[in-house]
């Protein structure tokens, strides 16, 4: 896979991302019958001005990641890469077990219970790990010295 491969990716689940934050935004302000009601797109775990400049900030981190890897002034680093590895897998643990917990054992709590957002936790940490993935891969590419001497 090359840079740009990742970058298509990368760039398609932020795509994904953006969607949920749109949709949930349009649940807000202009409901419509075709999209799940604002309920089922908010766990409440944070007030919703909050979350939306949470997820505003994500999606331009999101973003810049996937406008650097297309333009190639990210330097891919396995030690990147291996902190990513850790965290994203961290991340995608504690969301399949929470989607699992909100599906069998506890549906009618409001975290677990909350299996759109979850899914898209999910989405966000497919996310990570691909990004971990390119600093893997594409940095096996790199000459000794660029390995060594990330910008």
């Amino acid at each position: 896979m090359t840079s740009r491969h990742y970058g298509f990716v990368l760039l398609m689940l932020t795509g994904f991302f953006a969607f949920r934050v749109g949709a949930q935004l349009v649940q807000v302000w202009h409901p419509v019958d075709f999209l799940p009601p604002y309920s089922v797109w908010h766990s409440g775990a944070l007030p919703y001005g909050v979350l939306v400049g949470v997820q505003g900030a994500i999606l331009a981190a999101c973003l810049r990641i996937v406008w650097g890897v297309f333009k190639g002034t990210i330097v891919p680093s396995a030690q990147k890469g291996k902190i990513l590895f850790g965290l994203g897998t961290i991340y995608l643990l504690g969301m399949c077990t929470r989607l699992f917990v909100g599906l069998t054992i506890a549906p009618e709590h409001y975290w677990f219970g909350a299996t759109l957002p979850t899914v898209f936790h999910l989405v966000l940490a497919s996310f990570v790990i691909l990004y971990c993935r390119f600093h893997l891969k594409i940095s096996q590419l790199l000459s000794p010295r660029d390995r060594d001497n990330p910008v």
